[in-house]
């Protein structure tokens, strides 16, 4: 069974004519019953080969180009992603070809096939590039393309939904602000979206998130103290 034959959902798997994208980024597809991997040449070159070609990716290949200090929790989640065959997302670091450390941010989910039978995951991984961190902070709320003329208050609207979106973003992922609006620029261009359209329906369905409740009364616990730390 090849990825031709399958039917994805949820995730585009082909990029928008014409997008161009500033972010390294590659997409992966892997398939429980034969544990078997396949990258694109964008996650080939991620990891520092030549082309998809060049490598054949297996699960033991994944661990040794994640970050010494992340293996352990990665090859967990590889575990439960072949047991259980559930979506997932995951930050951490890989180590390329040439032993550059690669911050990574994996975003995965179910994949079907014709049957709609689950057979595995695909997904994303993505990594901003440093030197485009200054220009991707400073483009409009109407990224890609822009809109010039908005009167103020629709500017304001615009940027503060997006900055309640980076939040939940950076809450969710662990990110800092910058690696969020990276997120979310990197995923207006990939699916030829501008910014605060994006940015408007995720906040739409914010309340289709299932927060396990471990995670909410972890958050009670800092409301409920915060004061504490301000008081020092």
């Amino acid at each position: 069974m090849h990825r031709q034959d399958i039917h994805v959902r949820q995730i585009s798997d082909i990029a928008p004519h014409g997008a161009v994208s500033p972010f390294r980024f590659g997409r992966f597809w892997y398939y429980r019953e034969e544990d078997r991997w396949e990258w694109s040449d964008e996650l080939a070159r991620l990891h520092g080969y030549e082309s998809a070609d060049s490598v054949t990716p297996t699960s033991d290949l994944l661990l040794q180009h994640k970050h010494p200090d992340d293996r352990h929790r990665v090859g967990e989640l590889l575990v439960r992603v072949r047991l259980e065959g559930e979506p997932f997302s995951s930050q951490h670091r890989i180590i390329d070809m040439r032993g550059v450390v690669i911050p990574v941010i994996v975003i995965a989910d179910v994949l079907y096939d014709r049957k709609g039978r689950r057979v595995g995951t695909y997904g994303f991984y993505v990594a901003a590039s440093e030197t485009n961190h200054e220009s991707a902070q400073n483009r409009t709320a109407d990224s890609p393309g822009g809109e010039r003329g908005l009167d103020i208050d629709d500017f304001v609207r615009r940027r503060s939904t997006i900055e309640r979106v980076k939040g939940a973003l950076m809450l969710a992922y662990r990110l800092n602000a910058q690696q969020a609006f990276d997120l979310l620029v990197w995923r207006s261009q990939e699916s030829n979206t501008k910014l605060h359209v994006l940015a408007t329906s995720i906040e739409a369905r914010f309340n289709d998130v299932d927060v396990p409740s471990q995670a909410r009364l972890s958050l009670d616990r800092v409301i409920l103290s915060a004061h504490e730390a301000s008081r020092r």
